[in-house]
C-alpha cells in the first residue's frame, strides 16, 4: 500500500475484463505505471471464456503493493455496464476512471486530468486526447482535439469524448444514477446524464492520455450495434 501521496485526491479506477487475456497484462501495468500515485483499483472480470482471469491473478502482488487500495473479482458476466455499477459500490475515490482492458494509459494520465478538474470545479469531467494502436500495441494516428461541451453538443454528436481517457466525479455519476444496463453506448448516455439540465461541462485536453486499441471487436465497429445504441440513447433523453 501506497499512502505517500494520501493528501492528494483518491482516484478510483476501474479494469472491466472480458476475453483480452492478449491485452489485459499491458492494460493494467500502464495502470501501475501511474506518475500520480493515490489511486485504488478494481479489476473485474466479467466472465471471460478465455485465460483473462488467470492473467490478472498473476498481477495480484503487484497491485496490492502499489495501490492505495485494490480488489480483483472475477464473476459470471453482467455485461458492461452492469461491471461498472459493481465498481461504483467498491469504489471510495473523489474521481472513477475506467479502462477497457485492451486499452492502455500514458503515465501522466491521472496526474493531468486530477490537476485539471481541481482548478476547474464546473468540469463534471475531463477527457485528454488519445493514440489509436492497433493489436501488437504500435501506433497508428492520433484522434486529437480540445475544448468545453455541454448537454447540446455531446446530444447532436458534436464532439469526441474519448473513454479511454477520461475521469470523471465520482459522486456526480452516483447522483446520475450510476451507468444504465439498457444501452450499450453507456459512456456517451453518461456524458448527457452529467451535463443535461445543469451548468456542468465536460472537457477534452490536448493532450495524448491514452491508448486506444483498434481492431474488428471493438464497439465502434459494429455499425448495426452502434446505430440501434444511439436510437435508443436519443429516445430517452
Amino acid at each position: 500500500m501506497n499512502n505517500d501521496h494520501a493528501s492528494s485526491p483518491l482516484v478510483t479506477m476501474c479494469v472491466p475484463v472480458y476475453n483480452h487475456e492478449h491485452f489485459v497484462v499491458d492494460s493494467v501495468r500502464s495502470i501501475v505505471e501511474q506518475t500520480y500515485q493515490n489511486i485504488e483499483l478494481i479489476i473485474i472480470d466479467d466472465g471471460s471464456t478465455d485465460r483473462s482471469a488467470e492473467k490478472v491473478a498473476s498481477l495480484i502482488d503487484e497491485c496490492e503493493a502499489r495501490f492505495t487500495r485494490f480488489r480483483f473479482v472475477s464473476r459470471p458476466n453482467k455485461g458492461l455496464s452492469g461491471t461498472l455499477n459493481d465498481a461504483l459500490q467498491w469504489a471510495t475515490g473523489t474521481y472513477f476512471s475506467a479502462l477497457a482492458s485492451d486499452d492502455m494509459l500514458y503515465p501522466t494520465k491521472t496526474e493531468v486530468l486530477v490537476k485539471h478538474m481541481l482548478e476547474n470545479p464546473k468540469c463534471v469531467a475531463s477527457f485528454g486526447s488519445v493514440s489509436l494502436i492497433d493489436d501488437q500495441g504500435i501506433e497508428r494516428g492520433f484522434r486529437k482535439s480540445a475544448g468545453k461541451h455541454k448537454f447540446d453538443e455531446i446530444f447532436l454528436l458534436k464532439t469526441e469524448l474519448p473513454a479511454p481517457a477520461s475521469m470523471v466525479v465520482l459522486q456526480a455519476i452516483i447522483e446520475a444514477g450510476s451507468y444504465n444496463p439498457e444501452v450499450k453506448i453507456e459512456d456517451w448516455d453518461m456524458w448527457m446524464r452529467l451535463t443535461i439540465g445543469n451548468d456542468k461541462f465536460v472537457e477534452v485536453l490536448p493532450d495524448v492520455l491514452a491508448k486506444y486499441r483498434m481492431h474488428p471487436a471493438n464497439t465502434m465497429k459494429q455499425h448495426d450495434l452502434v446505430h440501434d445504441g444511439l436510437l435508443l440513447i436519443v429516445k430517452q433523453h
